[in-house]
C-alpha cells in the first residue's frame, strides 16, 4: 500500500469531514448475513475493499468505476462514496460519469454546495453547462434539510464554532512553517496556545448548549449539527469532558438521535487518551488501528453497536489496509505485546538506576505504546522515578502518566499529592494542572 498516495488523502479527508451514518436496522440486516461469524464479507464490503485497493494504487477510471459499483451495492446509499468516484472521474475528464456520480450523491444526501464548488478535483467540471444547475440542486437540498430540523439557528451556532476551530488549526499550521528545524517543543506549544483557547471557548459554549437544550442530536440540529457536537469533545483535551459527552451521546444513540459511529469514535478516542486498548477499532494510527482489545471479535462488537461497515472497510476509509486477525493470531500478538512492554519497563528501571535518563525515557515511552500492558501501579512507579529529574522529556512523560492515572480514576490517585518525589513540582504549572484534575475526579 502507498501510504502517501493521493487516494489515501482523499479517503481520509472525506471521512474526517463526513463520517458514515448507520441505522440500527441495517446493521442488524448485515449481521444476519454473518460476515462477523462466517469470515465471509457481504458482496458490497468485498466490492468496496477492492475499490479502495485500486484507488490506493492510483486515481484511475477503473478505481472510479469500482467505487461507483460498490456505492450502488451498499444497503444504505452513502453519498461520500459517490462523491469520491466523481472526483476521480472529473480528473480523468470523464464529465458524464462525474455528473452521474454527483447526482447519485445528491440523492443519497449531498447538501454542501460550498464543498462541491471549491473541491479541487472537480475543477474540470466548472465550465460545463450542467455545473451551475448541479450546485443549485445541492443548495435546494440544503434548504430542505435545514427546514426539517428543530433548531436551525442552533445549527448555525455550532457551524460557526466549528469554523473557528478549523480556522485556529489552519492558522497554527501556517505559523509553524516559519519555525526552523531546531524549534523546541515549547515554541510549538506557544503557537498552539491559540488553538487551545479556541477549544476552551467551544467547550464552554457546548456546555451552555447542553444546559439549555440537552444534547444537540439529529432531531434538534440535524446530522450536520450532531456531528459538530460530537467533534468538539473529540478535540478538547480533558478526558472528563469527553466522558461526560460520551454518556450523553450514548443516551441519544439509543433513541436513534446520534450516529453510532460517533459513539464508537469518541469511546475509542478516550481509550487512546488513557492508554488503554480500544473497543471498536475506530481510532486509527500510522498504518494501523491503535491497539484493540480482543481484535478477533471486533466486528461482532461493531455490529452489536449498530455500525454497518466491518473494520477492514473502516480502516480503508482512513487509507489503512488492515485484516482482522484470527483468535490464535490475536492471542499470540497479545502475548508478544505484553512481553515487550514488560521488557521495556524492566530496561527503563535499569537505565534509571544508571541515571541514563535519555535511554530511560525512550524505554518507558515504548512500554506505554503497548496501551494497557502496564498496570496502574507500574505507571505510578515510573512517575516517581521520573519526577526528580530536571529533564524536559521526563517531565512531559511524568505529567502525562499522572494525568492518565487521574483520568482512569485510579483508586490510589489522591496519594500523588503526598509523595516527596513531587516537591520540586509544587510551584509549577504542571502541578496545578494535576491538582485541578484530581479535584474534578472526586
Amino acid at each position: 500500500m502507498k501510504n502517501n498516495s493521493l487516494s489515501a488523502v482523499y479517503i481520509c479527508l472525506l471521512i474526517l469531514i463526513f463520517g458514515c451514518n448507520t441505522p440500527k436496522k441495517e446493521s442488524e440486516k448485515i449481521s444476519k448475513e454473518g460476515y462477523t461469524t462466517s469470515g465471509q464479507n457481504p458482496k458490497w464490503v468485498r466490492s468496496l475493499i477492492n475499490a479502495y485497493r485500486t484507488l490506493n494504487d492510483g486515481q484511475s477510471i477503473e478505481a472510479a468505476n469500482q467505487l461507483y459499483e460498490a456505492a450502488e451495492l451498499m444497503p444504505k446509499k452513502n453519498w461520500e462514496i459517490y462523491f469520491m468516484a466523481a472526483t476521480v472521474y472529473a480528473t480523468k475528464n470523464k464529465n458524464e460519469e462525474a455528473f452521474q456520480s454527483l447526482h447519485k450523491a445528491i440523492q443519497a444526501g449531498l447538501r454542501d454546495s460550498v464543498l462541491t464548488a471549491t473541491y479541487p478535483s472537480l475543477s474540470n467540471l466548472r465550465n460545463d453547462s450542467r455545473w451551475n444547475t448541479l450546485l443549485h440542486t445541492i443548495s435546494n437540498n440544503r434548504k430542505k434539510y435545514t427546514q426539517s430540523i428543530k433548531n436551525p439557528e442552533l445549527l448555525k451556532e455550532l457551524e460557526e464554532m466549528w469554523a473557528q476551530d478549523q480556522l485556529a488549526l489552519s492558522q497554527y499550521e501556517e505559523k509553524t512553517k516559519s519555525l526552523d528545524s531546531n524549534a523546541s517543543v515549547e515554541e510549538y506549544q506557544l503557537l498552539f496556545k491559540a488553538v487551545e483557547d479556541r477549544w476552551e471557548i467551544n467547550k464552554n459554549k457546548l456546555d451552555s448548549i447542553i444546559d439549555i437544550h440537552g444534547w444537540p442530536g439529529n432531531e434538534l440540529v440535524g446530522e450536520d449539527g450532531a456531528k459538530i457536537s460530537w467533534a468538539i469533545p473529540q478535540h478538547y483535551p480533558d478526558v472528563f469532558f469527553k466522558q461526560k459527552c460520551l454518556s450523553l451521546i450514548k443516551k441519544a444513540m439509543k433513541k436513534g438521535d446520534m450516529d453510532p459511529n460517533h459513539y464508537a469514535e469518541l469511546n475509542d478516542r478516550i481509550a487512546r487518551d488513557i492508554w488503554q486498548k480500544q473497543t471498536y477499532g475506530a481510532s486509527m494510527g500510522q498504518g494501523a488501528p491503535h491497539p484493540i482489545q480482543d481484535p478477533a471479535n471486533v466486528d461482532q462488537r461493531r455490529v452489536a453497536l449498530g455500525l454497518l461497515e466491518p473494520i477492514e472497510v473502516y480502516a480503508y476509509f482512513h487509507g489503512i489496509e488492515y485484516q482482522r486477525p484470527s483468535q490464535e493470531e490475536a492471542k499470540i500478538a497479545l502475548a508478544t505485546s505484553h512481553q515487550k512492554a514488560q521488557q521495556n519497563f524492566k530496561t527503563f528501571k535499569k537505565f534509571i538506576a544508571q541515571k541514563n535518563i535519555d535511554s530511560a525515557n525512550t524505554h518507558i515511552a515504548s512500554a506505554i505504546s503497548f496501551y494497557g500492558e502496564l498496570s496502574n501501579d507500574q505507571l505510578y512507579q515510573a512517575s516517581l522515578y521520573l519526577a526528580p529529574f530536571e529533564n524536559k522529556r521526563s517531565k512531559r512523560i511524568c505529567k502525562n502518566i499522572l494525568k492518565v492515572l487521574v483520568w482512569r480514576k485510579w483508586e490510589n490517585r489522591f496519594k500523588i499529592t503526598k509523595q516527596p518525589e513531587f516537591i520540586s513540582w509544587y510551584n509549577k504549572k504542571e502541578w496545578l494542572e494535576i491538582t485541578e484534575l484530581l479535584q474534578k475526579s472526586q
